[in-house]
């Protein structure tokens, strides 16, 4: 962790961040039956990808150097399954969001799913925005 640059840092944030979004993701799918994911499993599988793929992005420069192929392939894949994952979780929620902010606003059930929907595509943005910075950036320490 000595060799580490901003670039390092920062995919650890966006791989912590994929953590809260995970989480996030998980509580306001178990809040209530009624309003659970028709996809959960397999959102969360790609939310755990998103992740591992974060964690594989701080691995590869270790061992083959700053900007590698695998990297760059690791940081690609973890925006794309990040992404998916926010898209899906606002597809499935959309019509519960529009009853929400028109004729069913008394649902306190379906405020506190909404909340944990925000928390988790929040979490989820700022983990590919940490992404897509490090990607610019150096992993780790040159070695002379």
């Amino acid at each position: 962790m000595k060799n580490f640059r901003i670039g390092s840092w920062l995919n650890l944030f966006a791989a912590v961040a994929g953590i809260v979004g995970l989480i996030a993701l998980i509580v306001s799918n178990s809040i209530s039956s009624a309003y659970a994911l028709k996809s959960a499993g397999l959102v969360t599988v790609m939310a755990i990808g998103g992740i591992l793929l974060a964690l594989v992005a701080i691995w590869s420069p270790t061992k083959f150097g700053n900007h590698d192929f695998i990297s760059t392939a690791a940081v690609v894949g973890a925006i794309a399954l990040f992404s998916a994952v926010i898209g899906a979780m606002i597809l499935e929620r959309i019509l519960m969001i529009a009853g929400l902010f028109s004729y069913n606003s008394q649902n306190m059930t379906g405020w506190s799913v909404f909340y944990a929907i925000v928390v988790c595509a929040v979490a989820l943005v700022i983990a590919n925005v940490a992404l897509i910075i490090g990607a610019f950036t150096k992993s780790v320490k040159e070695k002379a």
